[in-house]
């Protein structure tokens, strides 16, 4: 028996999950960023563009290539892919929740709803789930979630300490902040 069609059909069902989801993240409208702080006193907000993903019967998969970080800086976009995120390892992150879709799908349009979520952030090999309320509105044919709040993550948490440190020396700072805000902004097809 020829195996191989069945594996090259496997393989593309794989690689278009995002697409087949019921509500597939529209990622040109979707951002998630973070603040970084450096000596102190300086902060800058910095983005991951390239964002895929999509709800399937409430559960929600957001996938972020951390390649795609973007701070406005090419240097800095760089040293961040090697020496913080090490994305030759870990070349994405992924963010999970979940969701009452018949309070979403019970929203007219313009209307938006407050929900507890729990969000579960997979991140350089390490993972932790947060609580966060999440604004979510229906806005036409879209489904916009938003965080109320900044998300607090540490870096220790992800093992990113280290690389944190090597960013601190290679830039000659005095110290880089370990807590960042992280916030989203995802958009769906309804």
């Amino acid at each position: 028996m020829n195996t191989r069609p069945l594996i090259v059909a496997l393989i593309a069902s794989l690689l278009s999950l995002p697409a087949l989801a019921e509500h597939a993240l529209l990622g040109d409208k979707s951002d998630i960023r973070f603040i970084s702080v450096k000596n102190a006193a300086i902060a800058e907000v910095h983005h991951f563009g390239s964002l895929t993903g999509g709800i399937e019967n409430g559960a929600v998969s957001v996938t972020i290539p951390l390649v795609d970080v973007e701070t406005m800086i090419p240097i800095r976009n760089e040293r961040m892919q090697k020496m913080l995120f090490e994305t030759e390892l870990y070349p994405k992150a992924t963010l999970t929740a979940t969701v009452d879709m018949d309070k979403v799908k019970a929203l007219e349009n313009g209307d938006y709803t407050v929900m507890d979520v729990n969000v579960t952030l997979d991140l350089h090999g390490s993972s932790k789930t947060y609580a966060s309320k999440v604004s979510v509105a229906r806005l036409g044919d879209e489904i916009h979630v938003t965080t109320e709040q900044p998300l607090v993550v540490s870096t220790a948490d992800f093992e990113l300490t280290a690389g944190v440190e090597r960013l601190r020396t290679i830039a000659g700072l005095q110290n880089i902040a370990t807590q960042v805000p992280v916030t989203a902004q995802l958009v769906f097809a309804l």
